[in-house]
C-alpha cells in the first residue's frame, strides 16, 4: 500500500485491483457493482460509500479498513495510541481464568465506578485515557468475577462486558478490526453471565455492524431481528435499556437497509424508530443516545448510504442535538454532513462541519475516514488555496 496520506480510497482499490490482475470490468463483476461507478470512484469523481468499500473489499479478499486507510499510523504514533493498542490484545488473552493475584480485587461498587467512568469516555469519544486505563480493568473485572457470587457476581460480569464494549469501540474506530472481533467474542460470553437482556440485545447491535463492514446485509438484517424477537417479553432491572435497545435495533437496520439500497425497508424501519422515540423522548442507557435527536440524524446518514447528499442536507436542518449530548455521536453527524456538502459543491460549508466535528470529538475526527475522506476530496477540488483548509488537512495528516 502506498504511504501517500492523500491517496484516496478509489485510488487504493484501483491499486489493489491492479495487483489483484483485475480489470475495472472485472472487478465490478465481482462486486456486482457497475464499472462506470466503479471507474469514477477509482478517480476521484464519486465518493466511495460505505457499502461499495465492503463490496470491493470483499471482492478483492481484503479487510475494508485496507481500503480506508486505516489504522492511520503515523497519527497514531504522534499522539502515542500505538503504543497503547498491545496492552488491550494482551488483556483480552485472559477472559475466563482466575489471577494468581496476592490481594483482593476492590469491591465491585468501586470497580463499577471505573467502568461507568469508561463507558462515558466511550460515549465521548476520549479515547487516549479510555486505552490507557482499560488493560487494568479488565484484569481487575475477571479476578472479581471468580472471588464473588450471588448479585456482587452478576454486577462483575455487567462490568466485565461494560469494558469489552469500550475495546470495541475504540479498535473499531482506530481500523485495528481484528481487535474488535475479538472483543465482540468477550462480549458475547460475559452479556449472559450479566442476566440483562439489554447486554445480549447491545451484543447484537454490535455484531450487526461488523456485518456491515463484510457487506453481509443479509446476515446483519438477521441478527437484528433475531435480538428484537428476543426482548419481546423480557423483564429487566433496566426496563429502559430495553425500551433503548429495540430503538438502537431498528435504527441499525434502517441503516443496513440503506446500504443495501433498500428505500422502503430503510424508511419503514426510520418510521418505526421515530415512534418510539417520540413516546420516549431522550432516552440514553447502555451507552446509547437513544432519541427524535438520534432518529433524526440517522435519517441523515441513510441519505449519504444512498447518495442523495441534497436530501441529507435538507434532512439535517430539522435535526436538533440536545445539549450534553454523547460527543461520539454529534462528532459523527457533522461528519456525515460535511460530505454531504463537499459532494454537492458547497465547500465552505463542508469545511465548517469539519471544524464542528473537530471541537466536539477531536480524537474521533482525527481517526474517521469520513472525515479524512472529506479533506481529500476539498483539496482535489479546491480553486484557490485555502489557508484553513490546510491546516485542517495538516491537522488530520492528509
Amino acid at each position: 500500500m502506498p504511504d501517500n496520506a492523500e491517496v484516496h480510497i478509489g485510488a487504493r482499490i484501483a491499486q489493489i485491483r491492479k495487483q489483484r490482475g483485475l480489470t475495472q470490468q472485472g472487478l465490478a463483476m465481482r462486486a456486482h457493482i457497475s464499472k462506470s461507478l466503479l471507474s469514477k470512484v477509482e478517480c476521484g469523481q464519486k465518493p466511495a460509500s460505505p457499502s461499495l468499500v465492503a463490496v470491493c473489499a470483499r471482492a478483492l479478499g481484503v479487510p475494508t479498513p485496507d481500503l480506508l486507510g486505516q489504522p492511520f499510523a503515523d497519527e497514531l504514533r504522534r499522539d502515542r495510541m500505538d503504543a497503547l493498542i498491545q496492552p488491550i490484545r494482551e488483556a483480552l488473552e485472559n477472559w475466563d481464568i482466575p489471577l494468581e493475584w496476592q490481594t483482593k480485587p476492590r469491591p465491585v461498587a468501586l470497580i463499577r465506578a471505573d467502568v461507568q467512568r469508561a463507558l462515558a469516555q466511550r460515549r465521548e469519544a476520549e479515547y487516549t485515557e479510555l486505552v490507557r486505563d482499560l488493560p487494568a480493568l479488565i484484569d481487575e473485572c475477571v479476578q472479581a468475577v471468580h472471588i464473588s457470587s450471588g448479585e456482587e457476581q452478576r454486577q462483575a460480569y455487567e462490568c466485565l462486558a461494560g469494558t469489552f464494549r469500550c475495546v470495541f469501540t475504540v479498535a473499531w474506530r482506530l481500523g485495528y478490526l481484528d481487535l474488535g472481533t475479538v472483543a465482540l467474542d468477550r462480549l458475547a460470553w460475559a452479556a449472559p453471565q450479566a442476566d440483562e437482556p439489554g447486554l445480549a440485545a447491545n451484543y447484537a447491535f454490535l455484531r450487526a455492524q461488523t456485518t456491515m463492514s463484510s457487506g453481509r446485509y443479509d446476515l446483519g438484517m438477521r441478527v437484528v431481528e433475531r435480538a428484537l424477537r428476543d426482548l419481546e417479553g423480557q423483564e429487566a432491572r433496566r426496563p429502559s435499556g430495553i425500551v433503548t435497545m429495540r430503538g438502537m435495533l431498528h435504527l441499525r437496520a434502517a441503516v443496513i437497509a440503506g446500504r443495501a439500497k433498500d428505500r422502503d425497508h430503510a424508511e419503514a424501519r426510520l418510521r418505526e424508530a421515530r415512534v418510539l422515540a417520540e413516546e420516549t423522548g431522550e432516552l440514553p442507557d447502555y451507552g446509547a443516545s437513544w432519541g427524535p435527536a438520534n432518529v433524526g440524524v440517522h435519517a441523515v446518514a441513510i441519505a449519504l448510504e444512498m447518495d442523495e447528499f441534497g436530501l441529507a442536507i435538507e434532512l439535517a436542518e430539522g435535526v436538533r442535538i440536545p445539549r450534553g449530548w454523547a460527543r461520539s455521536r454529534a462528532g459523527h453527524h457533522w461528519m456525515d454532513l460535511s460530505k454531504a456538502y463537499a459532494w454537492e459543491g458547497t465547500p465552505e460549508q463542508a469545511l465548517d462541519c469539519l471544524q464542528r466535528a473537530r471541537r466536539i470529538a477531536p480524537q474521533q475526527t482525527r481517526y474517521h475516514p469520513t472525515a479524512r475522506e472529506t479533506v481529500i476530496a476539498l483539496k482535489r477540488r479546491e480553486r484557490v488555496r485555502s489557508g484553513s483548509l490546510a491546516q485542517y488537512a495538516q491537522w488530520i495528516g492528509v
